[in-house]
């Protein structure tokens, strides 16, 4: 009788250790980590070519020569002519063309040229400026510089020097309003130069503008000279270049595009030299004065 419940304290006793032991050791379960989308490393400026690099330093950006000028004119010519059988294979209703040419070729202009635009497609430059005229396009000198992401048109030696050679101003998105592709702007600016900017900064296809960032703001203040600001609205690119489901341009799509009148902006930056405002508050204004600009053509001229 001793024996047999020995052998029961011992069989509770080894199934309680047992018990013990698998609760103590059974595996946790938990939900498995969220999936976490891959984030590619920030873009820097010196991830950019050195031969590219130098072009784009400022004070002292490297001087074109007579060959780096001639590519660039074959470039910016060949895309252009490119980008002009496109805008006339498109059902095209263009506004302001001659009052804007009107102001880029003027030869006695002394200050420079800000343009600025919605952004509707990946193409939007260089396609829109199919507009202009043969002459102006292979005329480097008269042709836009355009604020463009680093982390797309200069990923490679190829895309560098093509881009470069286009007059693509290498930009790090996210980088702010002091780096060297702003400067830059602002030098090209005091030399009477053309520059286009999306201030938008990314592609936009609904019918609605997000908010401005503030490096044009940053660009009219520090420039020498007031530069002449002119808005730009265009629709239809979104259809032709549809920003998801093709890689293709369609063609003969509805395009509109309007280029309005000089903005004035002299009253900001009035307040602004009185100090009557400070830097900040004042590039919030310009910038919003630009969008008005912007958002006014669309108003007037969405429905023609």
């Amino acid at each position: 009788m001793a024996a047999r419940l020995s052998k029961k304290k011992l069989g509770i006793t080894t199934t309680l250790a047992l018990g013990v032991t698998y609760w103590y050791y059974k595996p946790v379960r938990t939900n498995p980590p969220p999936t976490i989308p891959y984030v590619p490393p920030p873009f820097v400026w010196k991830s950019i070519p050195e031969s590219i690099l130098k072009r784009f330093t400022v004070p002292e950006p490297k001087r074109d020569g007579v060959a780096w000028n001639l590519m660039s004119s074959l470039v910016i010519g060949t895309t252009g002519l490119a980008s002009k059988g496109f805008m006339q294979c498109s059902q095209l209703k263009v506004h302001g063309l001659e009052e804007f040419r009107n102001i880029l070729e003027d030869p006695d202009r002394k200050k420079g040229i800000i343009t600025v635009s919605n952004h509707e497609s990946v193409l939007d430059d260089p396609l829109l400026w199919g507009v202009l005229p043969a002459k102006t396009l292979f005329s480097i000198h008269k042709m836009r510089w355009v604020l463009g992401a680093a982390d797309i048109c200069y990923t490679s030696i190829f895309r560098s020097y093509f881009f470069a050679l286009g007059q693509t101003i290498p930009t790090i998105r996210g980088g702010g309003i002091y780096q060297p592709g702003v400067d830059f702007a602002i030098d090209k600016i005091n030399h009477q130069g053309w520059i286009h900017i999306y201030p938008e900064a990314k592609v936009v296809q609904e019918n609605k503008m997000i908010r401005f960032k503030w490096g044009v703001g940053r660009i009219l203040m520090d420039a020498d000279h007031e530069p002449i600001v002119i808005p730009i609205w265009h629709r239809g690119m979104h259809l032709a270049k549809p920003l998801y489901g093709t890689k293709l341009v369609h063609l003969g799509k509805p395009i509109t595009l309007v280029f309005g009148e000089p903005v004035d902006y002299s009253d900001i930056m009035r307040e602004w030299k009185e100090g009557k405002l400070d830097r900040e508050a004042a590039r919030i204004r310009l910038t919003e004065r630009l969008y008005d600009a912007i958002e006014k053509l669309q108003r007037e001229y969405d429905q023609d």
